[in-house]
């Protein structure tokens, strides 16, 4: 504290402690909110952007896999044969691809599907028509830019 030489008017008083008043916290707490307030939606949204990035190169695979069974198969796409859900997965794996990739849009449907379907109905699976060998997100939703999913 004090040595024996020093003035009164130089004593260094106990009650003087370094530390945060509670105004310098609440100041603290309401920068910190409105940072997460300002953050938080710009976060979601590239959070559902990443889901639909994901989704749509996972469509972009189950395409070019159809388009090389196409080309091996001299202008055939795969067949009507089978169920909707094994139509398509059974001929074009593992020669094609090693698995069925899945739908990541759980913001819009509450499972991520790998399934196969042959008919639009908002399922949030795949879609397959044999006709022209198309494959497409079974989910009318809009995505994060307002076109409709199922136009990827």
């Amino acid at each position: 504290m004090g040595g024996p030489n020093m003035k009164p008017s130089q004593k260094s008083w106990p009650c003087r402690q370094a530390g945060l008043t509670i105004l310098e916290v609440v100041i603290m707490i309401v920068v910190l909110g409105v940072v997460g307030a300002i953050t938080y939606p710009k976060f979601r949204l590239m959070l559902l952007q990443s889901r639909e990035s994901y989704t749509k190169a996972n469509l972009a695979d189950i395409r070019g896999a159809v388009a090389i069974y196409y080309s091996d198969n001299y202008g055939l796409f795969p067949s009507d044969s089978g169920t909707p859900e094994t139509r398509l997965s059974s001929i074009i794996v593992p020669a094609y691809l090693k698995e069925i990739p899945k739908v990541e849009l759980v913001h819009h449907h509450s499972k991520k599907w790998d399934t196969i379907n042959d008919r639009l109905d908002d399922k949030g699976d795949w879609i397959y028509t044999t006709l022209y060998g198309f494959v497409g997100v079974n989910c009318t939703h809009l995505d994060t830019m307002g076109k409709p999913i199922s136009n990827w």
